[in-house]
């Protein structure tokens, strides 16, 4: 049996944590819940339900593998029984006496010593210096170019002023160090179908303008695929990766447009092929077009987050799948974890689990020998994610 348990983890993709505190049965199954809380969901809009709509919705969180393998680990790690009333007592009294101390033993059982966090959710913003003080490991943010994009949408600027105003933020951002890459979820706005000519500055120009003299039609498309484009080159400018979220997501994705096969013309593009992009979620369940894309295009990487861990017993398939196209050297260890650090807690351990699963079959398959995989496991797990990023952790 291939052991993982010592090596030490990168997260690439996850989210600050809301909460630091103690939480309820109800809270807990809402703060990590796939997609977000039942109730958030339920109350949108000011759109009340009843208490047994929301008994319905609780027991069904709780009834995906992910819940109950996450218990399961959080029991173990407290040395009690499984149940969610009794881990939550012990969870919460952990808390309440040092929420960082807690979070600091929690990693360390997972081995976590890196997050990559994505500011840009949830909004406003949280402060990066404060996250950085009460995390317990590395912190090397990205910045998300979709909340900057709506807060100068709604400025009374031109279409000069506006894609001027872009530029330096996002320039600015990678500029003062305090920002290592850039995020994109173009695929919860218009889709992944970018056409590499939206590079042009014109296009951008037009579309503010459209936007501007209320004539939009598909202006707002036309902007944002402008602004991923922009977003690529100045990544390239400051030799920096960018992530673009692919496949799966919560209910807000655009399911008809989210696949990585809809990049292709673009990264392939001669403009971009210079750039580190990194398929957020390798794309699943379209995980399989994320490793050939890996495989064919020189500085594309498969993020194997949030399939792992909310596709529960899924994990090895998943790794598996990925791996028969993407070289080893091209993918890359995440949760997609927020509001609570337990997500990324059982991420680990279920993603070295998997790891470790897939290696054992490729060494019984001659593919590989025991060293080669154990080798294999550091370079998935932390080492390609710490090249991208260039982390101080070693």
């Amino acid at each position: 049996m291939l052991d993982l348990t010592d090596l030490p983890v990168v997260d690439v993709h996850c989210h600050p944590f809301l909460n630091k505190g103690a939480v309820t049965p109800e809270q807990f199954t809402d703060m990590t819940a796939f997609g977000g809380g039942s109730r958030e969901y339920m109350e949108e809009g000011g759109v009340g339900f009843s208490a047994e709509v929301h008994e319905e919705l609780q027991r069904t969180k709780r009834d995906t593998l992910y819940f109950r393998r996450m218990l399961r680990d959080l029991a173990g790690f407290f040395g009690v029984e499984h149940g969610l009333g009794t881990v939550l007592q012990k969870r919460n009294r952990a808390v309440e006496e040092d929420y960082t101390g807690y979070v600091r033993r929690l990693y360390e059982d997972a081995g976590i010593t890196t997050l990559v966090p994505d500011f840009g959710n949830p909004l406003p913003s949280l402060d990066s210096d404060v996250d950085r003080a009460e995390m317990p490991v590395e912190i090397v943010p990205v910045f998300r170019i979709e909340p900057f994009i709506s807060e100068l949408l709604e400025l009374d600027i031109g279409p000069t002023e506006f894609l001027n105003r872009f530029d330096e933020a996002v320039s600015g951002a990678l500029a003062s160090g305090r920002y290592k890459g850039l995020k994109s979820v173009i695929a919860y706005r218009t889709g992944l179908d970018v056409s590499p000519l939206s590079r042009a500055r014109d296009q951008g120009y037009e579309a503010v303008d459209a936007i501007r003299r209320g004539i939009g039609g598909n202006a707002t498309k036309k902007l944002r695929d402008h602004l991923l484009c922009r977003s690529m080159e100045l990544s390239m400018e400051h030799e920096v990766p960018m992530q673009i979220h692919t496949g799966m997501g919560d209910r807000e994705v655009n399911l008809l447009y989210c696949r990585p096969a809809y990049l292709m013309n673009l990264l392939r593009f001669p403009t971009f092929r210079s750039c580190r992009v990194l398929l957020v979620h390798a794309g699943y369940p379209y995980h399989r077009e994320a490793g050939y894309m890996a495989n064919v295009l020189p500085r594309v990487y498969c993020d194997l987050s949030e399939g792992i861990p909310f596709a529960g017993h899924a994990a090895k398939r998943i790794v598996s799948e990925v791996l028969e196209m993407a070289p080893l050297s091209k993918v890359v260890y995440g949760s997609d974890g927020y509001t609570l650090p337990e997500i990324n807690y059982t991420g680990a351990k279920l993603g070295k689990q998997a790891l470790a699963g897939v290696l054992e079959d490729l060494v019984l398959d001659g593919a590989l020998s025991e060293v080669e995989a154990r080798q294999a496991a550091g370079v998935v797990l932390s080492d390609n994610a710490r090249e991208l990023y260039r982390s101080d952790q070693h």
